[in-house]
């Protein structure tokens, strides 16, 4: 598996107990939940090993700096959200926590009960950890899909209002379709006169009317013969300055070349030139309704957080939390 199962479930709500069922420092209280020492601990340490494990060397430090500086908002968050479902009478069953750790395995090739535990074991978490993280991410889920505005419910309305006010950021840049002959440079220096010459003469062939997607299928070096050369769309800027150049020069249906490179010589073929612009409407409708909802729903979380956060009673022992 890429990542342990504790990388899937670093952002489930952490066990919580209530005051009357504990004798040890209370870190965090809400309402009648708590979080005590032992319990934001290991949030911290399951959070601080997921970030090894999953994060590039050079970044690890300043992400462990961020979590640590917001692992006890987040906890709170946490309890708020876990106290909102019970006002609202929401609940789990076991056959819901049973399926959704069924897709859990299938979803990390999981295919018996012995594997799972080694995975579990290998991210420091029992079964029944899995099991009460998992039973809270669906109440959570089910918190949000009953309080928190979907993407589904965003109109056309709305998002046309988007697209006339932000379309720029969408814009394409100019782009060319192309198709490619190319002609590596041999290793042996008494050979490149050849070379060039058989460059020269396919580029010759191209231009004299020849097919030149069969061309490139029978005479070109490289994997895009497979595809007739056809090399899709390449925006400004991405080939070669000197290829970039002839391209964007150059008008549809001309061949160009061949372009001496460093390892090869080129031979390319205008398919169609095409402006920078911005798609349609209907093109952008579905990316415009993630884009738009991904933020609305940051936004409405934050909200919804403190909103919950001014009708609830918090408190905080700093001199309680832990450090390591």
């Amino acid at each position: 598996m890429k990542k342990t199962l504790l990388a899937l479930l670093v952002a489930i709500v952490a066990g919580t107990a209530t005051a009357g069922q504990v004798l040890e420092a209370i870190v965090i209280r809400v309402g009648d939940r708590i979080i005590t020492r032992t319990q934001y601990l290991h949030r911290l340490n399951d959070g601080l090993t997921e970030i090894e494990q999953t994060v590039p060397a050079a970044e690890v430090a300043a992400k462990k700096a961020d979590f640590r500086k917001n692992l006890t908002n987040e906890l709170v968050a946490e309890l708020l959200l876990k106290d909102r479902a019970d006002r609202l009478n929401i609940t789990v069953t076991n056959e819901e926590v049973k399926d959704a750790i069924s897709r859990v395995k299938q979803q990390y090739g999981i295919s018996n009960d012995k594997q799972f535990d080694e995975s579990l074991q290998k991210s420091g978490m029992t079964r029944s950890d899995m099991e009460a993280r998992m039973r809270d991410t669906i109440l959570t889920n089910k918190l949000f899909g009953r309080e928190l505005r979907g993407r589904e419910d965003l109109t056309d309305k709305e998002l046309r209002e988007r697209y006339d006010r932000e379309k720029e950021r969408y814009r394409l840049p100019e782009r060319a379709h192309l198709r490619e002959i190319i002609v590596l440079r041999p290793d042996n220096a008494a050979q490149i006169p050849a070379a060039r010459q058989r460059a020269e003469e396919l580029a010759k062939q191209a231009r004299g009317g020849a097919d030149f997607m069969l061309l490139a299928k029978t005479a070109s070096e490289v994997a895009s013969k497979e595809k007739g050369g056809d090399l899709g769309e390449v925006a400004r800027g991405e080939l070669l300055p000197d290829l970039d150049k002839a391209v964007f020069n150059a008008t549809a249906g001309q061949v160009l070349g061949p372009i001496e490179a460093k390892s090869a010589w080129h031979i390319l073929k205008v398919e169609q030139r095409l402006p920078s612009e911005v798609p349609a409407f209907e093109t952008l409708k579905e990316k415009l309704r993630k884009d738009v909802s991904d933020e609305a729903w940051q936004r409405d979380y934050k909200a919804y957080i403190d909103r919950l956060r001014k009708d609830a009673f918090i408190q905080i022992n700093d001199t309680n939390v832990p450090t390591a």
